[in-house]
């Protein structure tokens, strides 16, 4: 056993009577052969150490706790921010995505863009990143982390690091396409944590609800989206019209 043995240690011993009991470390002996340390624990029990147990553990971050309690109308998860970013023009145009077609290397970003939009539309909530769908009967997701969105800012020459990735999201998203008074009044809205979960980082950006509509600026059209259940969607004509009327105050 390479960590050494301490006073105060919750350690699991082999007493002589080959009997297996888990108790706090009290003394310890001069003593250590291959069988272990020979310790006395506070119940008085002597035997020799087989492994330290670590009660410590750690508290589970406010991404970790939305993720395992999975997707719904305030809760998205997306596995990457610039996926879309190295594709080539023959895989847009063989791509079965309208967003592709539409957006070409911008599509992922766009993503990003109507599913932070719907969350101020709608209750607010959570959008985080680095997190993907298993594909199975289950519904439950994979942390995957945004080490890939890093390593591509990277190949631009551009700053790879939390903050670089923040700033990504706030110039290359929130500027480019929602209103100038998200933009500028952007800690009203939208706040940005980072946390490291089994070794994977994801972003998690945390939404206010809107108390005014707020429409998406996309290829010199105005889109209204809203987050329903686990689907953010589009709205317009009277649908749009009934949903303002109930939903803001101005």
């Amino acid at each position: 056993m390479t960590e050494e043995i301490k006073k105060g240690m919750k350690v699991e011993i082999l007493t002589r009577e080959k009997k297996n009991i888990t108790g706090i470390v009290e003394e310890i002996g001069t003593k250590e052969s291959e069988k272990g340390k020979m310790v006395l624990l506070k119940t008085g029990e002597v035997g020799r150490v087989q492994k330290i147990i670590d009660d410590k553990k750690k508290a589970e971050s406010e991404a970790e706790k939305l993720i395992k309690k999975g997707e719904n109308y305030q809760r998205e998860f997306k596995s990457e921010a610039l996926w879309s970013l190295n594709y080539t023009n023959q895989q847009i145009a063989e791509s079965k995505s309208n967003d592709l077609h539409t957006h070409k290397h911008k599509a992922s970003k766009v993503i990003i863009a109507r599913s932070i939009v719907a969350l101020l539309n709608s209750q607010g909530g959570n959008l985080i990143i680095g997190v993907k769908e298993k594909k199975n009967e289950k519904g439950e997701f994979e942390i995957v982390g945004i080490e890939k969105d890093l390593e591509k800012l990277k190949a631009q020459g551009k700053d790879n690091s939390q903050d670089g990735y923040k700033r990504m999201i706030i110039d290359d998203i929130i500027r480019a396409y929602f209103p100038f008074k998200i933009y500028n009044n952007l800690n009203d809205y939208i706040k940005f944590t980072f946390e490291e979960i089994n070794n994977k980082l994801v972003c998690n950006i945390k939404v206010q609800p809107s108390r005014s509509r707020i429409f998406l600026n996309l290829e010199g059209r105005k889109i209204f989206m809203i987050r329903t259940e686990t689907e953010t969607r589009q709205i317009q004509d009277e649908e749009l019209v009934d949903y303002c009327m109930r939903r803001f105050l101005s």
